[in-house]
């Protein structure tokens, strides 16, 4: 599904580590927690029979940062942890209060205090535990922003950073003094954010069917300071084409989405074949909400009503901006084709960082 590791994921190895960890992690999120449970049971995870090796943190008091990295580097080897160097390097830059692991580089012959490596236990457990990074840290970059992240909201890949670019490639070469844009399914808010922290011109309506999704959110935008820029509204794309609105935050006002038009719709919607789900690692199956992933049995039933609701929402000239799975724009060819009077023309698929076929551009025409 998705071409770049972003340093996360596989089976859980003590189920009570887990649960006790994200109760740590997010202690305001008793849904949260609930919902992960649930997944976990169904997905039947079972604690692993593997005997407890000895702590690392009984050797860390004399040990440099170097040598702890390299320790945690191996163990995180040796238990199948993907991209091991990397997830303790996140780890400890987060520790000594950097997002850069160049600083971490430089502080190999530091050491830690005790509560730092108490911290650095906890945090390497949770890791080992196949709890991702990002959950981990609580923040991501994704593009030139910080995002806060907290489960089981979806984690933004970097391939997404590609469909910003898109978006505003197209607004740069477009005389537009004013920009409309609405993000279906905003997640965290990464794209809705970093679209308005490049561009001034920008207000985005950023909707989500999970009301953790657009708490982040907005929990994201106040930290950006991007509150006049984007408006959020807990709301779900139903099969019909239609927005069922639940709630609006302030900022968002009496927006009627199923009326209103605007200059761009940018979605990455759940786009995995049901059948797909199954195969992805199970940190993502535990602990990312698989509602963001889903996309039916062909991984169209987002993607489907998407196409129609934009065929109403955007203003002529307008333009979709999608990511899609690479056996999708081959079908959204001919839809645009076949469905003629929605007046939509496909435009353009673009690639991922693998030469993957992963965005496609369609043009609301005249």
């Amino acid at each position: 599904m998705w071409c770049r590791g972003i340093l996360g994921t596989r089976a859980i190895s003590n189920k009570t580590l887990v649960f006790t960890s994200l109760q740590r992690l997010t202690s305001n999120s008793t849904n949260v927690i609930e919902n992960l449970s649930a997944t976990a049971k169904q997905l039947n995870v079972v604690p692993s029979r593997q005997p407890v090796q000895r702590s690392i943190a009984s050797n860390a008091c004399g040990s440099t940062i170097g040598d702890i990295i390299d320790q945690w580097s191996r163990r995180f080897e040796a238990e199948g942890i993907p991209e091991p160097v990397e997830s303790i390097e996140h780890i400890v830059a987060h520790i000594v209060g950097t997002r850069k692991t160049l600083d971490v580089f430089n502080m190999r012959n530091d050491k830690f205090n005790a509560s730092q490596i108490e911290e650095l236990e906890s945090l390497c457990e949770c890791r080992l535990s196949r709890m991702p990074v990002q959950y981990i840290i609580g923040e991501w970059d994704f593009r030139d922003i910080t995002v806060k992240l907290v489960p089981p909201v979806f984690i933004p890949r970097p391939e997404t950073e590609i469909l910003v670019d898109f978006v505003l490639k197209r607004l740069n070469s477009s005389p537009l003094e004013n920009c409309e844009i609405l993000e279906i399914g905003c997640g965290s808010g990464a794209i809705s954010l970093a679209l308005a922290h490049a561009c001034k011109k920008i207000k985005c309506t950023a909707i989500d069917a999970s009301p953790h999704a657009c708490d982040l959110t907005m929990t994201n935008r106040s930290q950006l300071n991007l509150m006049d820029q984007i408006a959020v509204i807990h709301a779900t794309l139903k099969p019909d084409a239609t927005v069922e609105v639940t709630s609006m935050s302030n900022g968002a006002g009496k927006m009627d989405l199923n009326s209103k038009q605007f200059d761009f719709v940018v979605s990455n919607p759940p786009y995995v074949p049901t059948k797909k789900i199954l195969d992805l690692e199970p940190e993502i199956k535990i602990y990312e909400d698989l509602r963001a992933l889903d996309g039916g049995d062909d991984g169209l039933k987002v993607i489907k009503p998407l196409l129609r609701y934009s065929a109403k929402a955007l203003k002529p000239g307008g333009r979709l901006l999608v990511e899609v799975d690479s056996t999708h724009p081959e079908y959204i060819k001919f839809f645009t084709n076949k469905y003629s009077d929605l007046k939509l023309h496909y435009e353009h698929t673009y690639k991922d960082f693998c030469n993957n076929d992963r965005f496609v551009e369609v043009l609301k025409v005249n």
